[in-house]
């Protein structure tokens, strides 16, 4: 009786410190991020530069202010979801592609195409607040890598997330691709990077992150790139390869084995090239509208 009540109150004993060390952990992140977050509105409110005084904030302060908040945004949303600093640290081997994966490398293409379009979405950021396309080219893939890092970091401390280097490597590799295409603008012209989402218009459709199996990442190469292509509705062509990972969420061992890894092979229309002609936007080089391709599929499995 003695030995099941030690027992009893060191079971007890240790989830209180678990409990504490939980709760410690988030009120520590947490207050990282608003001592973070007013330090950085303390140094931009009173460093104004006094030829910019029309200006409540210089371009340096903006970008401070704007990594500062997605980190802060990150952390908030992984304490709430994700439950980071439940765990001591761990990693995670996921795989790459292979049908034992969890998603059939889908996820790992989403964390390619995440990491290249978010690079150059903070490069056009930084770009309306005055940097030239070299530096806002630069500082957009290191803001990017900044918050897919310490993501990733902080994953490792979550009890349902982890550590997984296959998900940083896609990461480093979407911010590499960006880099480049940033820097060279006649590959932009030519090589597009997207992803196509198919909904399922019912209940489903809660979470588009992880919807892998309504989700193609593809690669598009436009005619309208190639100068030696004069022919205007030729000029409208894109050839598309593209990937598909299918049936793998839903999946159990041992029930019905629907999962189904996808090459696709085709032409497509550039959607892009027509929008031009009414709204300044490249929004459709990193996005596919469903339907506006013919494919070949090629089942791997």
């Amino acid at each position: 009786m003695a030995g099941e009540l030690n027992n009893s109150m060191e079971v007890s004993l240790g989830m209180k410190r678990f409990s504490v060390r939980f709760l410690l952990t988030r009120v520590f992140l947490a207050s990282l991020c608003f001592f973070l977050a007013s330090s950085a509105w303390g140094q931009a409110l009173n460093t104004l530069e006094p030829e910019k005084e029309k200006e409540l904030l210089t371009r340096g302060q903006k970008m401070l202010l704007y990594n500062v908040g997605g980190l802060a945004v990150v952390a908030g949303y992984g304490l709430w979801k994700w439950d980071y600093g439940a765990n001591s640290f761990e990693f995670t081997d996921e795989g790459w592609f292979g049908k034992n994966t969890e998603y059939g490398g889908a996820d790992k293409w989403g964390h390619f195409w995440s990491s290249y379009a978010l690079s150059h979405l903070n490069a056009y950021i930084y770009r309306q607040w005055g940097y030239t396309d070299r530096e806002a080219n630069l500082y957009g893939v290191l803001t990017n890598l900044g918050f897919q890092t310490f993501m990733e970091i902080a994953d490792g401390f979550s009890p349902s997330q982890k550590f997984c280097y296959q998900d940083m490597a896609m990461n480093l590799l979407g911010a590499g691709v960006a880099y480049v295409w940033g820097n060279y603008p006649s590959l932009a012209r030519k090589v597009d990077f997207r992803i196509e989402y198919k909904p399922y218009f019912d209940s489903r459709d809660t979470e588009f992150s992880t919807k892998y199996d309504r989700q193609t990442f593809l690669m598009a190469v436009k005619a309208d790139g190639f100068d030696f292509i004069k022919n205007p509705y030729l000029q409208y062509l894109e050839f598309h390869l593209g990937y598909n990972a299918s049936g793998f969420k839903d999946y159990e061992p041992g029930g019905p084995d629907n999962r189904q890894r996808t090459l696709l092979v085709g032409l497509g229309f550039n959607v892009n090239k027509l929008v031009q002609k009414i709204w300044d936007t490249r929004v459709f080089d990193y996005i596919q509208i469903p339907y506006t391709s013919i494919n070949l599929e090629i089942h791997l499995d």
